[in-house]
């Protein structure tokens, strides 16, 4: 009886009401953050539905690159295994803990528009044609295409002619490429489209287009990268928030407890 004299007391005083309040506004604040964690999830399973699709977007940009751009999953390494065996082996067989990891196999077609050139003899940079033997000749070559500033390719080698003075021909016995130089300028980038999270790939190199594309962002909550930023402790700054404080009443003399917006400055945070 001692005990419900006591529950019947408290619930009769003036700070249960307080109680009441305060535990109303925890309740609140929980539900508050699980529905933000829905609403997050719902985002998580939205994007990964993006990423399932296997088109690639293709577009020239404000600067009139190509540019190929496609939406990444959001998995931890577990989900991933299930959704995507591929991505998962390539991330399993990197050392550390990967953050995020995309996957490319990029084609390039060229046609006669952009190929219609001629091999070149140039005695000055690929020497002087040589004979092997009594009837055939190794004529080296070179052929160089400068697309722009920055990309090009360069070919090297050489043709074995034969000449047949009974017929009064060239016949042409094999032609071998034994250089090759090329340089290709690609920008790889994240960014968000939509609301989506999603990689691109921008280049000027004519003909250079994906194949496929794939990407996976590793457990976003629990992101390594967080270890890698330093937090900052020590004077934070202001900060405006909803305040619950016990205090002391010095009209009615008495305890209560102020509700209410505050503005504070923080110190120190753990």
């Amino acid at each position: 009886m001692t005990i419900l004299k006591k529950i019947w007391s408290f619930i009769n005083s003036k700070f249960f009401p307080y109680v009441i309040v305060i535990i109303l506004i925890l309740l609140l604040a929980k539900q508050c953050q699980s529905n933000r964690d829905l609403k997050i999830d719902n985002k998580i399973k939205d994007q990964n539905i993006a990423a399932a699709d296997t088109t690639i977007k293709i577009y020239k940009n404000k600067n009139g690159q190509l540019t190929a751009e496609k939406s990444i999953w959001i998995l931890s390494e577990k989900e991933l295994k299930k959704q995507n065996k591929s991505l998962y082996d390539q991330v399993n067989s990197q050392k550390g803990r990967i953050i995020s990891l995309n996957n490319t196999i990029l084609k390039l077609v060229q046609d006669t528009t952009l190929l219609l050139d001629s091999i070149r003899y140039l005695h000055e940079v690929i020497g002087k044609s040589e004979q092997i033997s009594t009837d055939e000749w190794k004529l080296p070559w070179l052929l160089t295409y400068n697309w722009d500033n920055t990309n090009y390719d360069i070919f090297k080698g050489y043709t074995i002619a034969k000449i047949d003075t009974v017929k009064n021909s060239i016949e042409n016995i094999t032609t071998k490429m034994i250089y090759r130089e090329s340089q290709i300028d690609l920008t790889f980038g994240e960014k968000v489209v939509n609301g989506k999270y999603a990689v691109y790939i921008t280049t000027k190199y004519p003909g250079l287009s994906p194949k496929s594309m794939n990407g996976v962002l590793i457990d976003p909550n629990n992101s390594p990268i967080k270890d890698l930023i330093k937090k900052e402790h020590w004077f934070q700054g202001f900060s405006i928030g909803i305040g619950i404080t016990p205090t002391w009443d010095f009209i009615y003399q008495r305890p209560t407890i102020v509700i209410g917006p505050t503005l504070s400055y923080s110190i120190y945070n753990f």
